[in-house]
């Protein structure tokens, strides 16, 4: 036989080989597909039960601590909630608030860059008479109701004695 006809047949089993390999390799699932490595074998403490040996029954201390986490997470929403705002906006706002109250009450004629009027000097009156009263507010007095009933009563009784 010629050289190039035994190899001519070599490559044919060959390929009749391989073929007859793989399909046997895909139709059957016994047959392992190996890679370099191997795959990475499944570690022990994966299978292990958590906390394994130790009580499962709260202790004494965790308790104490839930309760301090729960009183914290409410201090810290009524604390975030009732702080000030203190945006750059709102400063603005209440100084231009100021500025124009100050403008209709007579007590300024032209607004000075730089200068602030929403301070405590300019909304409140220190030197009020009424130190109770340091807006100077119309004294809404519910007294004089009572002052007027006594002396109608009192009045009565006079035009009763005569």
């Amino acid at each position: 036989m010629s050289l190039v006809a035994s190899l001519a047949r070599r490559c044919t089993i060959r390929a009749a080989a391989s073929n007859s390999l793989t399909k046997t390799s895909s139709s059957a699932t016994a047959v392992q597909r190996r890679f370099m490595g191997g795959g990475q074998p499944i570690s022990r403490s994966m299978e292990a039960e958590l906390w394994q040996g130790h009580p499962k029954e709260p202790e004494g201390w965790e308790t104490t601590i839930y309760m301090t986490y729960a009183a914290s997470a409410v201090i810290l929403t009524f604390a975030l909630g009732f702080a000030p705002d203190t945006s750059i906006k709102t400063w603005a706002s209440s100084e231009a608030q100021a500025r124009l109250t100050l403008q209709a009450e007579g007590k300024l004629d032209k607004p000075v860059f730089g200068v602030h009027y929403d301070t405590p000097e300019n909304k409140f009156d220190f030197e009020s008479v009424n130190p109770d009263n340091p807006f100077n507010e119309e004294d809404d007095d519910d007294d004089d109701d009572d002052d007027d009933d006594e002396e109608e009563e009192e009045e009565e009784e006079e035009e009763d004695d005569e």
